[in-house]
């Protein structure tokens, strides 16, 4: 992609951000999508070459038409084999249809720098439909995990393990079952059935011992009364429930389970709490034997922590409020609740947690919890050093007279230390509306709706740092009349103490394949206390790519002082349903020493203009022949005049990729199913590009 150019006059613009009023909505859980067609035209991103810099390494690895790889949390599906810099990743794959759904899988070859051939949308390592599977590396080789939801007396976690590392050897596959329980198929329970599911799987390894946390079967439907008591469920302490948290170990690299269907009561996880735990809103933290069960609910976020390696666990209380708990007789005034969220235990066996903020309420006799998915709140950071956090720490809403709530975007949650700002790319002390800028939520942008404005915390704290990385969307006019994305990580030089968002902040995902701009008017922002306002010009920015870059997760180990990062991108924001859809989302891998951030691609440099430093003009152009072409069917071979590794991918006149993969060499394409029409294929490498036209008739 190139960038646009052009210059324009800085304009003298007063701009006052908005009071954006909200009504809250109640939110509840959503049945698991099991896919519907989805028809669109939408231009799909054209493929990523591998982008090589200096200290980092960015790929991308797979393709998918699933588009919610969570519910809630940033999941373990990337990371380090033990004592190596070789890693893993795994993601959802699927194509159109949900019985294509799976785990695909990608290495990483630290003797080559290089991740293996791109993945198409229908590779999967199981034997059945799954979806949701987490990675991990074992002592002996590895294992991967993933929920097959068959809603039967044959549902559970289907594991894989094999006793190799790096895509040697067979898989040996088979299902983790819970004791059946009674479910049913619709809210009236008249359907009812024996299920032995369990969804929904976090799962963390070290050496051969694997943690794993799966919940029980959620009710069937989304949108109905959560408040009456059901006759099906789960059984705990005599009361029927849905998504009941459940512990498993395994102490061979997940061949057996010596602990199974432990739920946490007896050490103080509430029935109330149990019964508000949802698919993906927990997460696992392991060092040596010790292991930390982090779980959210809607008034609070608490954690089991286990010092001997999960016999045991004790609970732990980060933030909660029992006014939140069970059905209130009085209206519960807004305070900033958890939405997604993360944890880390360092060197010290300190334990971080960082979660994402969303303003919530209770009203007197209502057992739903409502939340303002679409107003900014931030992340909140806290460590195992710190006291619990007080909800009147964060508290910033008023009442006015049409029972709305006005969110104030100047003062927000000043009282609590810990908190920190959302995010603004174009250096505005946070994140602002502005009156000519996009709405929000973004066309029902239901993958990220209900959780908070920045999403998908990781945390990592080593050597008295604390690394946090996470989506947030881009201010306007990055942004146009959707919201997009961008991946970024942000530290603190002090353990947490101080969290300098603007100064201290890598933007990730800004390169020239995914997000890029020209900077050359732009000129930093300045408040004018007496008005009120900023003075800015935002017509001084001339975006040239602009894609949408989202779902991120950072391994939770470190290698040599290097991380991990994996997210999607896709040309336009997430906006279509939740699960399946019609065009491919690409999955990227990102490799970076932990001593570069923030000064890879930081913020202040950014805007610059000093990371845009590659563009596909300065490349040089490598000779490819494509024959036969015009083709009628079969195969069409691709030769390139270059030694070196290429990525090829092939993509149809709308920009959607249809073919992709990593090779060397001569390259052979089946075109047999392709639409008759004009495609272009792209081959690119480290230093040079071509892009070639082929006709399938």
């Amino acid at each position: 992609m190139v960038v646009a150019l052009c210059t324009s006059l800085m304009a003298q613009d007063f701009r006052k951000p908005i009071n954006v009023k909200h009504q809250a909505v109640p939110m509840l859980m959503e049945a698991e999508d099991v896919g519907t067609q989805a028809v669109s035209t939408i231009p799909m991103q054209r493929g990523s070459m591998v982008q090589n810099g200096p200290g980092y390494y960015l790929e991308w690895v797979g393709l998918t038409h699933h588009n919610l790889p969570t519910n809630t949390n940033a999941r373990n599906t990337i990371s380090f084999r033990p004592n190596s810099q070789d890693a893993a990743l795994v993601w959802t794959t699927g194509l159109n249809e949900a019985p294509t759904r799976g785990t695909g899988v990608n290495y990483y070859d630290i003797a080559n720098r290089s991740w293996g051939s791109v993945q198409g949308a229908d590779a999967r390592i199981e034997s059945m439909r799954t979806g949701w599977g987490e990675h991990g590396f074992t002592a002996q080789g590895e294992i991967v995990v993933a929920h097959n939801g068959l809603a039967s007396d044959e549902s559970g976690i289907v594991v894989n393990t094999r006793d190799n590392f790096g895509g040697d050897g067979q898989w040996t596959e088979f299902v983790l079952k819970c004791s059946p329980y009674t479910m049913s198929r619709n809210w009236a329970g008249t359907d009812l059935y024996e299920s032995t599911g369990l969804m929904w799987p976090t799962m963390i390894t070290n050496g051969n011992t694997v943690h794993l946390v799966a919940v029980t079967e959620q009710y069937p439907t989304a949108g109905s009364d959560p408040c009456v008591d059901r006759t099906y469920g789960y059984e705990v302490a005599g009361k029927l429930l849905p998504t009941v948290p459940l512990y498993y170990r395994s102490t061979d690299g997940g061949k057996t389970w010596d602990i199974k269907e432990h739920n946490f009561h007896a050490e103080g996880m509430t029935l109330d709490e149990i019964n508000e735990v949802r698919g993906d809103c927990y997460s696992l933290a392991v060092r040596g034997n010790h292991v930390v069960f982090l779980y959210t609910i809607f008034g609070g976020l608490c954690y089991m922590e286990s010092e001997d390696n999960g016999s045991t666990w004790v609970r732990k209380i980060i933030y909660k409020d029992d006014a939140f708990a069970g059905t209130p007789t009085v209206d519960i005034e807004p305070r900033l609740t958890p939405g997604t969220s993360a944890v880390y235990i360092d060197e010290n066996h300190k334990v971080h947690v960082v979660f994402s903020g969303r303003p919530g309420r209770r009203r007197a006799d209502d057992c739903r919890f409502y939340i303002w998915g679409s107003i900014a709140g931030g992340f909140v950071y806290w460590n195992s050093d710190h006291d619990p956090i007080d909800w009147k720490d964060l508290a910033a809403y008023s009442e006015n007279g049409d029972g709305m709530y006005v969110y104030d975007t100047l003062h927000t949650f000043p009282k609590y230390k810990y908190f920190i700002p959302n995010l603004s790319v174009l250096g505005f002390p946070q994140f602002y509306f502005w009156n000519s800028g996009p709405s929000w939520p973004d066309g029902g942008s239901a993958p990220f709706r209900n959780q908070g404005f920045s999403l998908y915390p990781r945390v990592i704290a080593q050597d008295g740092r604390v690394y946090l990385s996470y989506q947030s969307p881009l201010d306007y006019p990055l942004s146009i009349n959707s919201f997009y994305r961008g991946i970024f990580v942000t530290v603190s030089e002090d353990g947490g103490e101080t969290w300098d968002v603007d100064n201290n902040t890598s933007w990730i995902s800004y390169n020239p394949d995914l997000f890029q701009a020209n900077w050359d008017d732009w000129k930093e922002p300045i408040y004018h206390p007496a008005e009120d306002a900023w003075e800015w010009d935002p017509n001084s920015i001339i975006v040239g790519t602009r894609t949408e870059n989202a779902y991120p997760t950072m391994s939770s180990n470190v290698k040599d002082w290097q991380i991990l990062l994996q997210w999607y991108s896709q040309e336009l924001p997430f906006t279509l349903p939740d699960g399946l859809q019609h065009d491919p989302s690409l999955v990227y891998a990102f490799h970076h020493p932990l001593w570069k951030f923030p000064e890879f691609n930081r913020l202040p440099e950014v805007r610059k203009g000093l990371w845009n430093k590659i563009t596909e003009n300065s490349k040089p152009v490598i000779n490819a022949k494509i024959y036969p072409n015009p083709a009628v069917d079969g195969m069409v071979t691709v030769r390139v005049d270059t030694e070196a590794p290429y990525t090829l991918t092939v993509t149809n006149i709308m920009g959607q990729v249809v073919y992709g993969t990593k090779t060397q060499n001569e390259a052979k394409v089946n075109v047999s199913n392709f639409v008759p029409g004009i495609y272009i294929v792209n081959v690119r490498t480290d230093n040079a590009v071509t892009s070639q036209k082929l006709i399938v008739r």
